[in-house]
């Protein structure tokens, strides 16, 4: 556990920091999340009126800016993670009565670095059942630090990517080796509901879960159990959007805007999703690429169906996501951790380190680059290779100079271009 105390003590030096430099914690869509966190714990329903305006009239580092970029007539989110962080605020509300204050932004942030540190800790615990302790921690320890959960436990780790990180990763360890009681039923459709109201697209990350849960024949009763639960904890997602629009199925979020009206099926786009200059998953996270030859060479074809599944899926709606490199795939991290293990299994403690070394290097590098050049790391479509690689080296001086020049809250304050 002292590990896991140790990374958390790095998130969250890391976090306050840039919240205190910021003067916010909460970034894109997690204002969407917050607002159904603060309308339901502080005015008992659906009243987004108060926190609406807190955040369009928002007093930033430099002056007043809207932190919205969605018609505020229908709160276009899941309420999933909304849900999962009004624990925190009602926790920070005993000690203060300003709901709008800073403050209350560090609770959905650190109850996202907690879930990281779960699903690290479960995850751990799975692979520990293939591989040994050493190979499982070495697995854990590489996705922290050299994949895009670094950037997403510390900088911006108030997202709906924690809580389905950590869902996955849970239900994953529980169900390899299933105590089949009604409560462990219970549980298990009551997170799958939690998830699918939470990530809508991640519950095809179920798909091995639901098969270690099929292996052991339950009986019909123990199914009625699960889809019951599942459905009591999914209609949160349908009373809100009927309470919007009074219409329960209508989903906005994906129905409309960048919704499925933007699904086109294409094999320019899936190549994109992985390759491109501009946040393509192997290009910014280079570790994923030896993950999927470990789930190649170790014959998992649910973990590799599930996670071709989530990248079709998410290629054919987006291919590009926003922010800090492909973040939609942070909840298929438990499945390439499977594999990146069963890659450093079979090589030597000291090209292990040297892997590690290289990977790590490379996210430092990505998220300087991101820092010191979001105007083309995100927004020129025209970015190239060549644009790309030189910039990965040019990074760190231009971070440098620019903390020196202008300070770190000029550098922090660079990522929040609202």
């Amino acid at each position: 556990m002292k590990k896991y105390f140790l990374l958390f003590i790095i998130c969250f030096t890391i976090f306050i920091i840039h919240l205190i430099s910021i003067r916010h914690g909460i970034y894109g869509d997690g204002n969407g999340f917050y607002a159904y966190t603060q309308a339901l714990f502080f005015d008992k329903g659906l009243n987004f009126g108060p926190i609406y305006h807190s955040l369009g009239t928002f007093q930033g580092v430099k002056g007043e800016f809207s932190r919205f970029f969605w018609d505020r007539t229908i709160n276009p989110y899941p309420i999933g993670t909304g849900i999962i962080w009004i624990p925190s605020v009602a926790l920070i509300s005993l000690f203060s009565s300003d709901r709008f204050s800073m403050v209350f932004e560090a609770g959905p942030g650190l109850t996202g670095i907690l879930l990281v540190m779960g699903g690290l800790y479960f995850l751990e615990r799975y692979l520990q059942n293939f591989f040994s302790k050493k190979i499982a921690s070495f697995s854990v320890l590489f996705f922290f630090f050299a994949s895009n959960l670094f950037y997403y436990s510390s900088f911006e780790p108030a997202l709906s990517h924690q809580p389905s990180f950590f869902i996955i990763s849970f239900l994953l360890y529980m169900t390899y080796k299933f105590d089949k009681k009604f409560i462990n039923y219970f549980l298990f459709g009551a997170l799958s509901g939690l998830l699918f109201i939470t990530r809508v697209a991640d519950i095809i990350l179920l798909i091995p879960i639901y098969w270690q849960i099929l292996k052991g024949s339950p009986a019909i009763k123990n199914w009625a159990t699960i889809f019951i639960s599942a459905v009591v904890f999914s209609s949160p997602l349908f009373w809100s959007y009927y309470v919007m629009s009074g219409n329960a199925f209508h989903m906005p979020y994906l129905t409309e805007g960048a919704g499925i009206s933007q699904f086109t099926i294409s094999i320019t786009k899936v190549m994109e999703f992985l390759f491109t200059a501009r946040r393509g998953l192997f290009t910014w996270t280079p570790i994923y690429i030896f993950s999927f030859i470990g789930l190649v060479k170790s014959r998992k074809f649910l973990f590799l169906l599930s996670l071709t599944l989530l990248i079709l899926l998410c290629s054919f709606w987006a291919s590009i996501s926003v922010e800090f490199g492909q973040r939609w795939i942070i909840g298929g991290i438990p499945y390439f951790a499977f594999g990146l293990a069963s890659f450093i299994k079979k090589i030597s403690v000291k090209k292990i380190a040297i892997l590690f070394i290289l990977l790590f290097s490379w996210n430092l590098l990505t998220i300087f680059h991101y820092y010191t050049d979001k105007p083309n790391m995100i927004h020129n479509n025209n970015l190239t290779f060549p644009m790309f690689f030189r910039g990965q080296f040019e990074s760190p001086i231009k971070a440098f100079e620019v903390i020196k020049d202008k300070g770190l809250n000029y550098f922090f304050y660079k990522k929040v271009l609202y």
